[in-house]
């Protein structure tokens, strides 16, 4: 039997199981409930976060043998034959690989014939920014005056490039990109249901490296589990995803804090034995200065950033060794550093260069006494003469004279 990958099997079916999109699930439902379903819907938002998804879970509402509902049932004819993507009422389109004018006629064509036997002709178009310039102007007499049970469902991830005058016939709904702590527990809830023993620590990790997306995170869970098997522990989930162990990462940020570039380069090359790239090492100290930063200024705002409670009490004591204003300096300087690794030809160096300039960067505090001293010298010469002893200087006052 083929293997269904974990982002396939564990699609939500439910408007109820879309995780971490209330707002736009709770309009979709009391717009079904009310019988206001707008004849054309722009769903807006970052990769992997469900548009796709809440844009099926709409067509089997409308076309479930029991609905319109807004719980569709799930075992009707209507239901599994929207699921298997196979219904003839619910129409998919790639507008990345058709994008002229021609394939949007087709469409068109197609809108004019009554659905059978659904109740709604339902076109899910996505990635529809990449339609030609001709074939939005093509559907725009469609959207402005559509058939009757007719449905667009328009998906994107750059709204920016739809011609305004498309997005002002749509009801638009803007996708949120995922917490890290949303997608941490729907990852745990999908780890005890296939049952495969990780970590929360682990769960995290893969939850920051989707960045948002959930599809993102199963990926990487489905990669873990076939290199971990069912017993997935810590380590294992670092060197698939090539991450920094947070021990070495520490240890650099507190040598650069504490002012040891010795102590930096140690650190760096106990990265460079495991195998860590520069880049890699460089991309997460930024993400672990940024922590600093707000810890320093704002203590108390622990859900500002994400990690235990173990890990967020060692960063806030290390962020209280230094001050704010020279952890912000630090931050800056590590982030021109980076723009440097991309076309540097040997990134260890410039890895090691920027280290050193890390911990031997002065404190604000440091800064700010050196500019009082300045400042009070500028004013004690501004009230006396200068004499520098040259032949030409005029006497000092009350000198002797001839």
């Amino acid at each position: 039997m083929t293997y269904q990958v974990l982002a396939r099997k564990w699609r939500p079916q439910r408007f109820e199981d879309v995780t971490g999109q209330d707002h736009v699930t709770t309009a979709l439902r009391n717009a079904i409930a009310m019988g206001r379903v707008p004849h054309a819907v722009l769903l807006c938002g970052p990769r992997g976060v469900g548009k796709t998804t809440i844009a099926r879970i709409l067509a089997r509402c409308l076309n479930c043998e029991k609905g319109p509902t807004a719980t569709p049932c799930g075992v009707c004819a209507s239901c599994a034959e929207i699921a298997g993507g196979s219904s003839t009422d619910v129409q998919e389109i790639d507008a990345a690989s058709r994008t002229s004018v021609d394939d949007v006629r087709e469409l068109i064509e197609a809108v004019r014939y009554a659905p059978s036997p659904g109740k709604y002709r339902i076109f899910v178009v996505d990635e529809v920014h990449m339609l030609s310039t001709p074939a939005f102007n093509a559907l725009l007499k469609t959207l402005e005056e559509p058939p009757p049970r007719s449905l667009f469902v328009f998906a994107t991830t750059n709204p920016e490039k739809i011609p305004f005058t498309v997005v002002s016939r749509c009801q638009r709904y803007d996708l949120r990109r995922l917490p890290t702590s949303e997608v941490a527990a729907r990852l745990g809830d999908i780890a005890k249901a296939e049952q495969v023993t990780i970590s929360p620590r682990s769960l995290q990790a893969i939850a920051r490296e989707g960045d948002g997306s959930l599809r993102d995170a199963l990926t990487l869970l489905d990669q873990v589990i076939a290199v971990g098997g069912t017993e997935v522990d810590d380590e294992r989930v670092a060197a698939v995803l090539d991450l920094v162990d947070r021990r070495v990462l520490l240890a650099v940020a507190s040598a650069c804090v504490d002012g040891d570039p010795a102590a930096a380069l140690e650190a760096c090359a106990r990265a460079a034995e495991r195998g860590i790239e520069p880049k890699r090492l460089g991309a997460d100290l930024v993400g672990m200065l940024r922590d600093l930063v707000v810890l320093r200024v704002a203590p108390n705002a622990e859900g500002l950033v994400e990690g235990s409670d173990a890990e967020i009490a060692e960063l806030r004591e290390l962020a209280g060794r230094t001050d704010a204003v020279r952890l912000r300096r630090m931050f800056r300087a590590l982030v021109q550093e980076q723009e440097d690794l991309a076309w540097a030809p040997q990134p260890s160096a410039v890895i090691e260069m920027a280290l050193v300039r890390l911990a031997t960067m002065a404190s604000g505090e440091d800064v700010q006494a050196l500019l009082q001293r300045i400042d009070a010298l500028e004013r004690r010469l501004a009230g006396a003469p200068i004499d520098d002893g040259g032949p030409g200087s005029p006497p000092r006052a009350g000198g002797a004279g001839g």
